[in-house]
């Protein structure tokens, strides 16, 4: 029998922007209130939720900045060149556990990280010009070329690891697989909509979404999990209670936890365990 433990939830009443987990078993969390045009970031515990620090803001800039990634203690951010422009421009460094600024360059751009170094580039008229710092100082180390020069080198760079993170896939396209059918067409009835709806399939349970056609141009996004083996629900979320399209990407797990935004604003984290819950 598989145990369901909630793990945290996280809401301070604002739109959840973006999330993001660290190498340190931490969640970096982009908080937007669009009216307002603000933005904080929070840096939690991804297990117990506990804050490492809160409502973050980095080099007085309200709005237009945003995150690149993270490596080891290392949160790298961008500000936009213009406001409602995607160009980003500047490197900023942070400290992941203290929420401290570590660095700044003002003349680069972020293009990638390593545990060592982060690459960025200066635009050019014809081709950009790229450049290898340190990521403990922001020391430039090296100037690794224009464009041609640089790219074999930066296709080296070695990709993050999602081996331990389970994302969803379309439940639309896999409703012939009567493994999956068999659960998901017990909550289906004539006011469900599937198509656009997601599931993660594990040995012991399967997780999926449904959305409920409440009005013309309104669905709830429920989230729902059944016991494989029972063939039973254990857990029924409701994931947004008003939205006029499909959300993609609704859900994510990491090893044997899964994370969700609820209703925008909340962050809710359950392990899921065939062993009693720890």
């Amino acid at each position: 029998m598989i145990k369901v433990q909630k793990l945290f939830s996280f809401n301070q009443g604002r739109n959840i922007w973006r999330i993001i987990l660290t190498d340190l078993d931490q969640i970096v969390i982009e908080e937007r209130d669009i009216n307002k045009k603000e933005v904080y970031f929070s840096c939690i515990d991804r297990i117990s939720g506990k804050s490492f620090w809160k409502n973050k803001t980095f080099l007085d800039e309200k709005f237009w900045i945003g995150i690149e990634g993270t490596i080891g203690n290392y949160l790298i951010l961008h500000q936009f060149q213009k406001p409602d422009m995607p160009n980003h421009k500047k490197i900023i460094a942070v400290d992941l556990n203290s929420g401290e600024i570590l660095w700044v360059n003002d003349d680069l751009t972020f293009y990638n990280l390593d545990e060592h170094y982060v690459y960025g580039f200066i635009p050019r008229f014809e081709q950009n010009e790229f450049f290898k710092l340190s990521i403990e100082s922001g020391e430039i180390l090296d100037n690794l070329g224009n464009d041609e020069e640089a790219r074999p080198f930066l296709d080296s760079i070695k990709e993050k690891d999602y081996s331990r993170y389970s994302f969803t896939q379309n439940l639309n396209s896999n409703l012939n697989d009567e493994s999956i059918t068999k659960f998901v067409n017990q909550f289906i009835t004539d006011s469900y909509y599937v198509s656009f709806c997601e599931y993660i399939n594990r040995s012991s349970y399967l997780i999926f979404n449904v959305y409920d056609k409440i009005e013309p141009k309104s669905l709830i996004n429920r989230l729902i999990i059944v016991d494989k083996l029972e063939g039973k629900p254990i857990l029924i979320e409701t994931l947004n209670r008003a939205t006029p399209a499909p959300v993609p990407d609704s859900f994510f797990m990491f090893d044997d936890d899964l994370y969700f935004i609820k209703d925008k604003v909340e962050l809710i984290a359950y392990r899921l365990n065939s062993e009693e819950a720890l």
